[in-house]
């Protein structure tokens, strides 16, 4: 976690090309979570957000507790890698 970007710190850069550090997932419903940016001391992340509609997913801010305490688990073998790398493998593996 020492190593993913403090809130604001990418909004310069282009969706595609920001690092995705860490995926959490619902899989059991499709849902997951890609963190690209977190703030440490609130435990607020801003991401991307699929749950389990391609159509409607999002970027946007969403707090770690809440990820927990609805189920969400991080997934702890996740390496970082840029958004457009990230939505490739998911892809792949579902089988798209």
């Amino acid at each position: 976690m020492k190593n993913i970007p403090q809130l604001y710190e990418t909004e310069q850069t282009a969706a595609s090309d920001k690092m995705i550090y860490q995926k959490y997932e619902i899989r059991t419903i499709g849902f997951y979570w890609l963190i690209a940016e977190l703030d440490r001391k609130t435990n607020t992340a801003f991401g991307y957000a699929n749950l389990h509609d391609d159509f409607n997913a999002e970027w946007g801010y969403i707090s770690i507790e809440e990820l927990l305490d609805n189920g969400a688990q991080l997934i702890q073998d996740w390496k970082p890698c840029k958004f457009s790398e990230a939505m490739k493998m998911i892809k792949e593996a579902q089988g798209q």
